[in-house]
């Protein structure tokens, strides 16, 4: 069994097409997992959110999503209440997490920060699955509107926002599969492959930047592939 990890499609069913086709996606034998920020930036946010549901794609909160649900949206621009809405009922439903694992490697929309494990009292001993526990437990929290003093899992050090860099390092000891960091962040920080060799594997595919392009082609992809344990990026830089 495959499983087939993508993020950041940003409002472009288009994406999500081109890697189930790129991956050769076949739903009764591989998961899917969408790791977060389907809507704002590009044409068609609803489409992509109905592409992800009628694919059977396990979905994580990216901040984009995040923003919707607490009605400020990343893009500052006002979003179509049946989107947020919809968002809304994803989040509060528990059918959208923070976090889920495969193989022992940690999945989120950003990544886990070196300061917010420590905050969180979390460990390299600890492990992907017991790592991905606490996180949903406090992500329920915040979705309660309770948020922990010992550490937000929605600051910069948490899985909607965090970034590799000089300043905070990844979690030790967890492999994670990431989006939130496009490729021109990477291009400032190293190739990802330099950061899949600290266990970060990066899958933004930078849709801004195709938006930029006037959506030429080629579509962009990036995501990863987990069979047998291991972990391998497909559009790596």
């Amino acid at each position: 069994m495959r499983t087939i990890i993508f993020s950041d499609v940003h409002g472009e069913p288009d994406i999500i097409g081109a890697v189930v086709g790129h991956s050769s996606f076949d739903s009764s034998v591989d998961r899917l997992i969408f790791a977060g920020d389907a809507i704002e930036i590009g044409r068609d946010s609803s489409g992509c959110l109905d592409l992800l549901e009628k694919l059977g794609a396990e979905c994580l909160v990216g901040n984009h999503e995040w923003g919707a649900f607490t009605g400020e949206p990343i893009e500052g621009m006002p979003l179509d209440p049946a989107l947020v809405g919809r968002v809304e009922e994803f989040v509060a439903s528990g059918r959208w997490r923070l976090a889920t694992t495969v193989d022992d490697v940690l999945i989120t929309h950003a990544g886990v920060g070196q300061q917010l494990a420590s905050d969180l009292g979390l460990s390299a001993g600890d492990g992907a699955e017991n790592t991905a526990r606490v996180l949903n437990a406090e992500f329920d929290r915040a979705v309660a509107g309770s948020f922990p003093a010992r550490g937000s899992i929605v600051g910069n050090s948490g899985p909607l926002w965090w970034r590799p860099d000089d300043y905070d390092d990844p979690m030790a000891g967890v492999f994670q599969v990431v989006g939130h960091t496009p490729p021109e962040i990477i291009d400032e920080l190293g190739p990802a492959a330099h950061w899949a060799e600290k266990g970060v594997y990066l899958v933004d595919p930078f849709v801004r930047g195709w938006r930029q392009r006037s959506f030429h082609p080629p579509t962009p992809i990036r995501y990863a592939v987990i069979e047998g344990g291991a972990v391998r990026l497909v559009g790596a830089l």
